[in-house]
């Protein structure tokens, strides 16, 4: 057989990806409380190991920025590698859902329905990941340099400006979006884990905003910055640290929320609605 014709079986084509992502997200609009949140909080908990993973890959690596920050990337991926592969609810991801919306086969409701839920549930599985690690003493590591690291990453994404984190948003979950896309059209372990890594690692080294992970990634921060030996260590490493607002008023106006819309807009607006258009959308 033509290697044209064995990758035409392999992998989906985009109009065929629209169309699963369309039946994906009718399924999704349509499935239960229970499992909405359950999966939800699944997700969650993989973004926030990924957040971890992360961090223990560049607190120490003494390389040049760049190197450190591909690094850490490729450890991020970790993340929605789990969620694609052992089946979880993503809020980003689920931005997507407005493709079945677009084509009138889920209700306005239902979308709005899915896309809190799933917040919800991703919300819970990253602040109850965010105790267990903080209760294991992970942050310990290197005599309190992991901490360091965490509290400045916390305290740089509250300190950011927020017209600066809306449009990273967008960024980002433009790149995470197209990273769910390229694994529907995978039909192997392999394809799925591929597709994923690069967007992914692209948009953690790029310093772009993700609502999901920030959901640890703050609050993790946050904790750390109420132990004196780990604040300490952070002003050490980081003479020039503002920790002002690292608190829940900085992490819900200053980061989540402009990040959140922008997520939106990354995922239904620049990819959903743009393949909707070009496939599924009344030609005129």
């Amino acid at each position: 057989m033509p290697l044209h014709d064995r990758l035409n079986i392999d992998l989906l084509s985009p109009a065929a990806v629209t169309r699963k992502a369309e039946t994906l997200g009718v399924e999704k609009a349509k499935n239960t409380i229970r499992s909405t949140v359950m999966l939800g909080i699944l997700a969650g908990s993989f973004i926030a190991f990924a957040g971890e993973f992360y961090t223990v890959v560049i607190y120490d690596t003494h390389l040049g920025p760049s190197i450190t920050k591909l690094l850490g990337g490729l450890a991020f991926s970790l993340g929605l590698i789990l969620v694609v592969v052992a089946g979880a609810e993503l809020f980003t991801g689920n931005t997507l859902l407005i493709i079945a919306y677009m084509t009138r086969k889920i209700t306005f409701g239902q979308l709005l329905r899915n896309w809190a839920l799933v917040y919800l549930g991703n919300f819970l599985g990253a602040i109850g990941t965010v105790l267990l690690i903080y209760f294991s003493e992970q942050w310990k590591l290197g005599n309190y340099a992991f901490a360091a690291q965490a509290i400045k990453i916390a305290a740089d994404k509250v300190n950011s400006d927020l017209w600066i984190a809306f449009v990273r948003g967008i960024l980002a979950n433009s790149l995470v979006v197209l990273a769910v896309w390229l694994s529907y059209s995978g039909r192997t372990l392999t394809d799925k884990v591929l597709a994923v890594i690069f967007p992914v690692t692209a948009f953690v080294s790029s310093g772009f905003e993700h609502s999901i992970a920030n959901m640890y990634f703050i609050p993790f921060g946050m904790l750390l910055k109420l132990n004196p030996e780990a604040a300490a260590a952070a002003l050490a490493a980081y003479p020039d640290l503002h920790l002002a607002n690292l608190n829940v008023a900085g992490f819900v106006l200053r980061n989540l929320l402009p990040v959140t819309l922008g997520n939106i807009i990354g995922g239904a607006v620049l990819v959903g609605l743009v393949y909707w258009f070009v496939y599924l959308h009344k030609k005129v």
